[in-house]
């Protein structure tokens, strides 16, 4: 491996004592075969900015960037740099990723204090394959001429690390702390959240019905005109390729999409009208149902990997994708005021998962929050326990089985740059527990990645 010549001047003029990760230090960081994010010894940079200028935070990578500690320190309000704004930038410095080196950038650099505590250090070479080792020594004399401070907080409990018992109380404990007079007053065991769409019902109601036929979803699809039309137009899509033309919903049941597909497209729809994507964040409308219709369509893919006893209901499979993220809708429902916050932290800690930044700004996260609205409707308990533990690699309860293909789907396109939230990978356990190579998931990933295009015709469909 070689360490990019713009970081190997800045090791070669400081006099830097360093070494490249050995076996020994490399199994120190690796968790279940891939690094670890979540280290006090692996350091990370942050790039900000404000009306003033950019500035890099240099911390350790298990712990969270608290954006109030830092304005109370330096009396500046930052915000994260642009994603595209940091992709030029690796252009222009020939690096894969920022090493923790004030020097690369020469932009003014703020040091967490918790870092200089450890003997010894990793940082990322720039070449993303290769790790850093430097003595204590070496890094503070690298960061001499920076701002030493207390600017980050320790990671909380994962949410799946506690009972799903508690998720009712640390929902009602938010709301107490955060929402608005007016709505605690409103507050009551629906928990200020919308009721279940009556065509959602409907649906459901077939969902579980064992004699239900595609001529009843029909019908029930076509009493809602906007709805027909959509599932109408998925049918036509160039993504399925079908010829000749699909004028009914029946049609599109009958010869392209299939009863199990419609009907959880039909109750995704639904559902997604309840709620209305902020306006504010890193996701707008359609950013958000582009990232719910590919990791759909990749856990449909995901789920016929499987051996035929093993695998689950492909639509269940499918719905469980697509609603997957719905908690972020939720969030900016029940909690406007801290959203524009939330998102805020997540972009300044690319490198954190958001369930644990949510955590720790308001005491619960969206997927606590969405698996009990969806109890709270009562979706299917395999959807409920998807979304809830689909951040847990270790789960092996009941109906695991989407939960585990969950996890997998979402960092499988993180894999490729695809979707937000942290860059982690499944570990072997979890391929192995579900009888699925990481090779084939990863081939499938590409090819649902490929269609991306025609995927996003559907996506346009669904966020009008």
């Amino acid at each position: 491996m070689t360490i990019p010549a713009t970081v190997l001047k800045v090791l070669d003029d400081w006099n830097v004592n360093y070494q490249l990760t050995d076996d020994e230090d490399t199994f120190q960081l690796m968790q279940g075969n891939r690094i670890t994010h979540y280290s006090s010894k692996l350091a990370r940079v942050v790039f900000l900015k404000d009306s003033i200028g950019k500035v890099q935070v240099v911390m350790p990578s298990n712990r969270i960037l608290d954006l109030n500690r830092l304005s109370l320190q330096c009396g500046r309000q930052f915000n994260a740099i642009a994603l595209t704004d940091l992709v030029k930038l690796k252009q222009k410095l020939g690096v894969e990723d920022f090493p923790a080196l004030p020097q690369i950038t020469q932009i003014d650099s703020l040091v967490d204090s918790h870092l200089l505590n450890e003997d010894q250090l990793f940082l990322t070479s720039g070449d993303n394959q290769e790790w850093i080792k430097l003595p204590a020594d070496a890094f503070k004399s690298l960061t001499s001429s920076s701002t030493i401070g207390d600017y980050t907080v320790p990671l909380p409990i994962p949410s799946y690390q506690q009972s799903p018992a508690q998720d009712l109380e640390d929902t009602h404990a938010a709301i107490n702390q955060f929402t608005p007079l007016r709505i605690k007053q409103r507050l009551s065991e629906t928990l200020d959240l919308p009721p279940l769409p009556e065509t959602a019902r409907r649906i459901i109601e077939l969902r579980v019905d064992p004699n239900a036929d595609t001529t009843q979803l029909a019908n029930i699809v076509e009493l809602d005109p906007g709805m027909a039309a959509q599932v109408v137009s998925w049918a036509r899509s160039p993504y399925y390729g079908v010829k000749g033309e699909i004028k009914s919903v029946e049609d599109a049941v009958i010869r392209v999409l299939g009863f199990d597909l419609v009907i959880n497209l039909a109750l995704g729809l639904s559902l997604g009208r309840t709620l209305s994507v902020p306006k504010h964040g890193p996701q707008g409308y359609q950013s958000f149902w582009q990232q719910a219709v590919v990791t759909a369509a990749l856990m449909g893919e995901l789920a016929r990997l499987m051996p035929a006893k093993q695998r689950p209901n492909t639509g269940t499979a499918y719905l469980c994708g697509l609603l997957h993220n719905f908690g972020y809708l939720i969030l900016g429902h029940v909690f406007p005021p801290q959203f524009s916050l939330i998102n805020r932290h997540i972009e300044a800690n690319p490198h954190i998962n958001r369930s644990l930044i949510e955590k720790y700004l308001i005491g619960l996260n969206r997927e606590q929050v969405s698996s009990l609205l969806m109890q709270q409707w009562r979706m299917p308990e395999e959807v409920v326990v998807a979304l809830r533990n689909q951040h847990n690699p270790a789960y092996d309860g009941e109906f695991n089985v989407c939960a585990n293909l969950l996890h997998i789907a979402t960092r499988s396109l993180r894999t490729f740059g695809f979707g937000d939230g942290a860059n982690e990978s499944p570990t072997d356990e979890i391929f192995e527990s579900l009888n699925i190579s990481a090779d084939s998931a990863r081939t499938v990933t590409e090819n649902v990645l490929a269609k991306v295009d025609d995927l996003n015709e559907l996506v346009g469909m669904l966020s009008k």
